[in-house]
């Protein structure tokens, strides 16, 4: 675990696995991950082991008001957000890497595509769609509803049927206090605010996705009530990559089907 600092000095939190193995430096391609909005590079670790396991190196980052990243002073904005990686890749000596993106990560993913390409050798975007619905600009404008009125735990407990399939939370009810409770101590709930109201003035990622000329993969699900199927294909095609839906799993992909995630994942850097 290391920090980086911006050139205006805001404090980003980062983790490389892979990079060295008894000391000696690795050179496998790297593969960084992007977090969802209340995401924290803790969310990839087992992601990572696996695809250190695979061959790759892997890099994941908190973005501005994530996890253990500062806010800093400036607006939050998806060029910033943009700016900030590459700064970050630029301090790490790397030139080219993969980016997976999930969920808010893959619109950084789409803002690194636009403003630095020449950083990304293959993109992958997991839970994103063209242009959202009523329905799902309105679930976004309630987690603001609610973190404003109620705070951190309660926008973290509304959110769950929203963002994870019936099948997950049935197998794994128990444990969801303990996820609401690392939410809530991962995240600064003034970080969390500023990534919702930035994100709510967001371009369609259709705008985004024209601008994309390299390969790139789009991963949805069949349960998910914030990207629909049509959406989904519809940000591949405008992208020029190809669509993969899995079965069974609302929003949350990485985290409710690990394996199908990883293995479309590894198959699609690999051909």
């Amino acid at each position: 675990m290391a920090d980086f600092r911006t050139q205006d000095g805001c404090k980003i939190h980062y983790k490389a696995h892979g990079f060295e193995a008894d000391g000696v430096a690795q050179d496998g391609d790297v593969v960084v991950f992007l977090n969802g909005m209340t995401q924290s590079t803790a969310h990839w670790n087992s992601q990572a082991k696996a695809f250190v396991a695979a061959g790759f190196r892997v890099l994941a980052y908190d973005a501005r008001g994530q996890g253990d990243s500062e806010l800093g002073d400036l607006a939050l904005s998806l060029e910033l957000h943009a700016a900030d990686l590459d700064a970050l890749l630029a301090s790490l000596g790397l030139a080219k890497v993969h980016l997976v993106g999930f969920s808010h990560g893959a619109r950084v993913g789409l803002a690194m595509a636009t403003w630095q390409p020449q950083r990304i050798a293959k993109l992958v975007l997991c839970s994103a769609t063209a242009r959202p619905t009523a329905l799902a600009r309105t679930i976004v404008q309630s987690w603001h509803g609610v973190l404003t009125s109620g705070g951190l735990e309660a926008m973290s407990w509304s959110s769950l049927p929203m963002i994870l399939g019936n099948d997950f939370l049935q197998t794994n009810e128990k444990i969801l206090k303990g996820v609401v409770r690392a939410a809530v101590q991962r995240n600064d709930p003034a970080g969390v605010q500023a990534l919702l109201e930035s994100m709510m003035e967001y371009p369609d990622l259709a705008e985004l996705a024209k601008n994309v000329d390299l390969p790139a993969l789009v991963i949805s699900s069949d349960q998910d009530l914030l990207v629909t199927h049509d959406g989904a294909r519809a940000l591949a095609e405008l992208a020029g990559g190809r669509h993969q839906e899995i079965n069974g799993v609302g929003h949350t992909i990485p985290i409710e089907a690990p394996d199908a995630f990883r293995d479309a994942v590894i198959a699609f850097l690999g051909s």
